[in-house]
């Protein structure tokens, strides 16, 4: 281990001269703009940061609920339900099947099974449309009707 020495007071002196003259002639502008990239974690317990965060969240969902925002998993469920149980399938534009091409798409991108999505979305219709406006279509104890010459079936 190297044995510092220790300072001289005249170089003790000249540090404090150095300093002095650092802090008068090079001052740092107190309205620069903050460099940060990252805050600082200081010694937070973690259950004051997961209280802090239940508070954000809490706001955050009083604030949605005050201007009447829906989350996008809302918007996701209310076209889900929309074509869930729409009677014009058949009808649908080329636009707008496109979007439920890529949404299968996306689905089948993101890792879930195609056929088992169309599983779900059958079961959704099932619970929400009545069984004498879904003659024709499959339920959970029957497959696929014989398709009618001229309709086009349901995706699902």
């Amino acid at each position: 281990m190297i044995k510092q020495r220790s300072l001289r007071p005249e170089e003790i002196d000249k540090i404090k001269q150095i300093d002095e003259g650092k802090s008068e002639y090079f001052f740092r502008d107190p309205d620069r703009p903050d460099a940060r990239f990252v805050k600082a974690h200081g010694s937070v317990p973690p259950e004051v940061k997961r209280a802090q965060t239940r508070l954000r969240t809490a706001r955050w969902r009083s604030e949605l609920d005050r201007r009447k925002a829906p989350t996008l998993q809302q918007i996701g469920m209310s076209l889900a339900v929309a074509l869930a149980t729409t009677d014009r399938l058949a009808g649908l534009s080329d636009q707008e099947y496109g979007l439920l091409k890529r949404m299968v798409a996306d689905l089948h991108a993101r890792g879930f099974d195609v056929r088992e999505a169309l599983k779900t979305m059958r079961r959704l219709r099932n619970k929400l449309v009545d069984p004498a406006d879904r003659n024709g279509e499959p339920t959970e104890r029957t497959g696929m009707p014989i398709a009618i010459p001229g309709e086009a079936p349901l995706p699902f």
